[in-house]
């Protein structure tokens, strides 16, 4: 796998570079939609995994990824299943999304204690990456866009919100630092 040097907090780190990914459409009215996708990652995908990675201190563990394009429930994909994403966002929420997916995908081996589910977790750092990548308004408009997804989602976003930057980054270097089971 090609690797590649990063500076972080100072100190340089080997860290994997951006997976390759292959956007299939479900059905030909999605092809559209996967050739935007497409177009993002390649215009986009270092950067996005670049700026997890520094955010989170962790290396992205997959160097492919299948994603399959169709009109329905964003999801990350587990083992052999294609990550899926949904035909009809926005670009902004496209690259949103993309963020999203792909985060759950680097942290998903945390060990994640009582009271932090799956998007608990990625919502210690998304904001974060967002901010980064795209701006604080951005941010913002991404974390409005979750929130009406859902009960679930406000929730998460409630209480990493509810913690500063600085907080949020000490409570995942906990999950990072803590013995497997």
């Amino acid at each position: 796998m090609k690797r590649r040097l990063l500076i972080l907090l100072g100190l340089p780190c080997l860290v994997a570079a951006a997976p390759v990914m292959t956007f299939t459409p479900l059905r030909p009215r999605f092809e559209p939609a996967a050739q935007e996708y497409r177009q993002i990652w390649a215009d986009e995908g270092e950067r996005m995994i670049a700026a997890m990675e520094a955010e989170t201190g962790l290396a992205f563990p997959d160097p492919e990824i299948a994603v399959t394009v169709y009109e329905g429930v964003s999801w990350t994909g587990l083992g052999r299943r294609p990550m899926r994403m949904r035909a009809s966002y926005s670009t902004e929420e496209k690259r949103g999304a993309l963020v999203h997916e792909l985060g759950h995908r680097l942290v998903g081996r945390l060990p994640r204690p009582p009271g932090i589910d799956h998007h608990r977790l990625l919502n210690l750092f998304l904001y974060d990456v967002w901010t980064e990548l795209y701006g604080r308004d951005f941010a913002d408009r991404m974390v409005r866009f979750e929130r009406s997804k859902g009960r679930v989602y406000r929730a998460a976003w409630d209480w990493a919100l509810a913690m500063t930057r600085e907080q949020r980054r000490a409570r995942l270097q906990a999950l990072r630092t803590a013995p497997r089971r």
